[in-house]
């Protein structure tokens, strides 16, 4: 990738473009999933990693996927880390993070990366970029001129997932929890069960036995939420059941516009979340 095409992806990706691609994209296979998010929230992409050893610290490379179009990352101590799917960008190097090495990402040459022992699921990389990571009115990004910053990698296991907390119990959104790959949240077997018997999303008034749990509190994105109840998609009402323990209800709403509706319709119901199994400590 060429560093105008880097520039032209980061000018016209914006909060608002991730949100609706995570509302529309479908449970499907891994590719169909990554292919509804792959052109907003690709930043850095197709750009393998060459990470030069600095330390005892053992590192590899993560290869961008077989079509060119998967985010670069890095692997530090066994774990492997991708381009934050937010564009987190800091002029300031945050509190706790320390120098761990240099590697060339998405065509810049000798970045420093760094890592905080506190925090296991964030490293941050010092490259090039062309945004200080705020949005305008309209949600856009804000240019600015080419300027070295800490850019965000996270866990690739925490990574695009949507996780509530509720007391100390971690619950993942059907719609981000897969069951394949590497680092899955929860086994097949369990998810197409909980699929079968609540579906994915629900639309209309919350379910009969579902109580209020109160407003979560938002931790930030690509963060693992913790405590009595907590989110790191946002300050969403909770809803939950005593007979239910391994599911929580999170409300939203979308919108549709087929033939026979002949406009844009909006939807309101509830995402489910259902126990989540992946260690993130």
């Amino acid at each position: 990738m060429r560093k105008e095409e880097l520039y032209k992806a980061i000018g016209d990706i914006s909060e608002q473009t991730i949100a609706e691609a995570h509302t529309i994209q479908k449970k499907k296979a891994p590719w169909v999933k990554w292919g509804a998010l792959a052109a907003c929230l690709c930043l850095l992409i197709a750009i393998p990693v060459v990470l030069h050893q600095t330390s005892e610290t053992p590192h590899e490379v993560i290869d961008p996927s077989s079509d060119g179009t998967g985010p670069a990352g890095l692997t530090v101590n066994g774990i492997k880390y991708l381009i934050s799917s937010y564009v987190s960008v800091s002029d300031e190097l945050p509190a706790g993070f320390s120098y761990a090495g240099e590697a060339d990402v998405g065509g810049f040459e000798n970045c420093s990366y760094y890592v905080n022992p506190d925090v296991p699921e964030w490293v941050y990389v010092r490259q090039e970029v062309l945004t200080d990571g705020t949005v305008d009115a309209t949600g856009t990004l804000n240019r600015t001129e080419p300027h070295d910053a800490y850019v965000r990698y996270v866990d690739v296991r925490l990574r695009g997932k949507d996780l509530v907390c509720y007391n100390d119990e971690h619950y993942i959104s059907m719609w981000s929890a897969q069951y394949y790959g590497d680092t899955p949240d929860v086994t097949r077997e369990y998810y197409e069960e909980m699929e079968s018997k609540h579906s994915i999303r629900i639309e209309g008034d919350v379910p009969d036995g579902f109580i209020s749990a109160g407003t979560a509190e938002f931790t930030g994105h690509d963060t693992v939420p913790r405590g009595e109840l907590s989110s790191n998609q946002g300050a969403h009402e909770v809803y939950v059941n005593p007979n239910e323990p391994d599911v929580v209800l999170v409300p939203t709403y979308w919108h549709t516009h087929t033939k026979e509706e002949g406009k844009e319709t909006r939807h309101e119901g509830f995402d489910i979340y259902i126990r989540y199994d992946c260690p993130l400590e």
